[in-house]
């Protein structure tokens, strides 16, 4: 069976999105040239030609998002080899290449970074963006600790959206499809002066959800419904400097997230309700069993977040003077259902709200000389807060937990490629960051009383070396040395001063890129040596009530290669491979956090019967979790004239081997593949498209959200197969 999808997919005309960083082009300039375009990434904080930065890169363009119906950041993680997402209700952790993390606490980052416009975005709520007039995705594979920071333990993604301009243009795309999906977008841009333009996206998205509720028979009860609105003003004061100016607003009204149902192992819902008579216990893909919500909102996550952006860019003549101004605010809230009504409903309300604002100056040289050169100052301010609240029988809500950390990062940093020989290029940087901890606290349990933590102040330098040699002008063979770090933190969620160490990453990488007319490809090998991994543990405390702490845990190895080849077969037909082997393992975890489900009988287990006790597993020698040993992904594109208009057909096929959700191996997902297709016309005089898309058309159901506990091993469960037909109208 997966031998012959992969022969189909190969064989169809039309990828849904070319995978390969190598393989940035639009339909059109392939039809007109039948050659591969150049791609210019900023990965190494400056414009330059992928073929020559030493660095693994994967570069989705905007056409190839659209293509591939990606909606939200998550999506791109099937377009991506080695790229994973763990989520924990709203919260959201890329990992690339096995380096991720799964704890969740006031303070904590993830351990990908992401920057929207150039801009930093530590809260792990606000990772899973709606993808609104984008320009480009590009992931960055390997710590970036150098010229990102700290909190770029794997890497980094970089998200790009369109800048205004004053050439006319309006669109307009509308979409429905299955499970009453709609999803509706606009765009406008135009000039005020000569030197002034302005733009406006706008996206509403909504839809009922896949789940059916068992317990009240709703089918009804993933309703969601998200909007937002993104602006901008551009200014050019003069042919040498300019200011851009964004603001952002995001609604988010999302229960998918808390569509949990309760984990199958060795053939037993892990689920204490798995043992009371007459209980109603989801297991299956699409299936909940929530009681009704006695509060005024139910099961999901609702957020309110805003974002200010200033950029001003200045030509020096000698080099570009960038300066990145931020200030971002986010208000979630996430309500968690407790019972599907066997038990005692306690249900569950964690709100969150972040503050933080950034400053950066970026001087980076002008390109030509054999000397290359980049130089900055960064600064961070983010306050973080949590607060958790339970209403026992549907009755007011009564605050038990809170914890707040105000976080304070300067950082100088510094790069400098140097073409010691006509063919050889040596370049050495390194970053030196200070950050402190302040004003965290922890509540006494039950109250608002404060418990203060003293200031935590981290000092550290990553570097970064890379010996780069080019063969000829289209080809580059790199082997480069860089190091990232996980900043510091104090475990406050779990009611404790502790101190949490940073994580550190060595990564040795060696790397071969060619591109050249119709054919680009690259190929890389690494290795990663990873220390003191921050994870979370479970201890039984008073009364055998499970006590959640973060603490420094675990050491690990990890070693692959990766690959991927675009190839332009002719000028209407294009084919994309992308593979990705990892050997990724703990090397030392001995306190991993597990459970011991007890099922047998009430005789056997006594107290602890049908509920899963914490325990601490030795997990050295364990696969890393998140980290398939393989994954790979074949797409393909056709194009032709149709009735005088363009027809685009096209198709993806990705493929992972199996993985663990957690550290202690209590949940894996089996190997699975998925297939998307898509068939698009635009008419004669380009205004109007229609397309067609099938999701996940293979209908695999699998596992992407682990959540267990002492009582309840809960998993969710990504979208079935889907349909949707689209119509975009360009009116200017």
């Amino acid at each position: 069976m997966k031998r012959s999808v992969l022969v189909f997919c190969a064989a169809l005309t039309g990828a849904s999105l070319p995978l390969s960083a190598l393989a940035q082009q639009t339909s059109a300039a392939r039809k007109n040239s039948g050659q591969l375009q150049e791609v210019v990434v900023t990965a190494e904080r400056r414009a330059e030609p992928l073929v020559d930065v030493p660095i693994s890169v994967v570069n989705l363009g905007a056409q190839q998002l659209r293509q591939a119906n990606v909606q939200t950041l998550t999506g791109i993680a099937q377009l991506t080899p080695g790229l994973q997402f763990n989520t924990q209700g709203p919260w959201v952790q890329p990992n690339i290449r096995g380096v991720g993390t799964d704890v969740v606490n006031t303070g904590s980052s993830p351990n990908v970074g992401l920057y929207i416009d150039g801009f930093y975005v530590p809260n792990g709520q606000a990772i899973d963006t709606q993808l609104l007039n984008i320009e480009s995705i590009q992931v960055l594979k390997g710590p970036q600790g150098t010229l990102f920071g700290a909190n770029t333990t794997g890497g980094a993604i970089l998200v790009t959206t369109r800048k205004p301009s004053r050439t006319r243009s309006a669109i307009l795309d509308a979409s429905y499809g299955s499970y009453n999906a709609q999803r509706y977008q606009a765009y406008a841009t135009t000039g005020l002066t000569d030197k002034v333009a302005v733009d406006v996206a706008a996206l509403y998205d909504t839809g009922d959800g896949y789940f059916n509720n068992i317990y009240t028979h709703n089918d009804k009860v993933g309703q969601y419904g998200n909007w937002m609105v993104r602006t901008g003003i551009k200014y050019d004061i003069s042919s040498n400097a300019s200011i851009l100016f964004h603001y952002q607003h995001e609604v988010i009204d999302n229960p998918l997230i808390d569509m949990l149902n309760a984990y199958v192992k060795n053939g037993q819902p892990i689920d204490v309700e798995a043992v009371i008579p007459g209980a109603i216990v989801a297991t299956r893909p699409g299936q909940v069993s929530l009681a009704p919500f006695p509060l005024p909102h139910g099961p999901g996550f609702v957020s309110h977040n805003d974002s200010y952006q200033i950029t001003p860019k200045v030509d020096l003549g000698f080099a570009t003077l960038t300066s990145y101004t931020q200030w971002r605010r986010e208000d979630g809230v996430d309500y968690e259902p407790g019972s599907t009504g066997s038990l005692p409903i306690i249900d569950f309300q964690v709100p969150v709200r972040d503050k933080t604002a950034t400053q950066e100056f970026l001087l980076t040289s002008k390109p030509g000389s054999r000397l290359q050169w980049t130089t900055g100052l960064y600064y961070l301010n983010w306050t973080d807060t949590f607060n958790a609240f339970i209403a026992p029988g549907g009755t007011a809500w009564i605050h038990v937990a809170g914890s707040s950390t105000h976080t304070e990062s300067y950082a100088a940093y510094g790069s400098v490629t140097y073409r010691l020989l006509s063919k050889l290029y040596l370049t050495a940087g390194v970053r030196y960051t200070r950050d402190q901890v302040k004003d965290g606290y922890y509540d006494q349990i039950g109250t608002y009383n404060h418990v203060y933590a003293p200031t935590l102040t981290e000092n550290r330098g990553t570097p970064r070396a890379v010996v780069r040699y080019t063969p000829n002008d289209h080809s580059s063979i790199y082997f480069s040395f860089t190091q990232g770090f996980k900043t510091g933190m104090y475990d406050l969620g779990g009611n404790s001063l502790a101190v949490v160490r940073p994580e550190t990453l060595d990564a040795y990488e060696v790397g071969y890129k060619y591109s050249q007319r119709r054919l680009a490809f690259a190929l890389d090998s690494y290795y990663y040596d990873y220390k003191n991994l921050q994870v979370p543990s479970y201890l039984l405390g008073a009364g055998n009530v499970p006590e959640a702490e973060d603490t420094n845990a675990a050491n690990a190895k990890a070693y692959g290669v990766e690959g991927n080849v675009d190839y332009q077969v002719t000028r209407h037909f294009a084919v994309n491979a992308n593979v990705a082997f990892e050997h990724a393992a703990y090397t030392s975890f001995p306190n991993a956090p597990g459970f011991a489900p007890c099922f047998s009988s009430a005789a056997v287990c006594g107290t602890n019967y049908g509920v899963s006790p914490p325990v601490l597993v030795n997990a050295g020698s364990f696969q890393m979790m998140l980290a398939p040993n393989f994954t790979s992904s074949v797409a393909a594109q056709y194009s032709a004239d149709v009735r005088g208009g363009m027809l685009s057909l096209s198709a993806n096929y990705y493929y992972t081997s199996s993985y663990y959700l957690d550290p202690a191996h209590e949940t894996r997902q089996g190997a699975y593949s998925t297939l998307g297709l898509r068939a698009a016309w635009t008419d004669p005089s380009g205004r109007y498209t229609f397309a067609v898309s099938g999701i996940n058309v293979t209908d695999t159901r699998y596992i992407d959200e682990s959540a267990p506990n002492n009582t309840y091993f809960g998993v969710g469960w990504a979208a079935p197969a889907t349909v949707m037909g689209e119509i975009q109208v360009h009116l200017l």
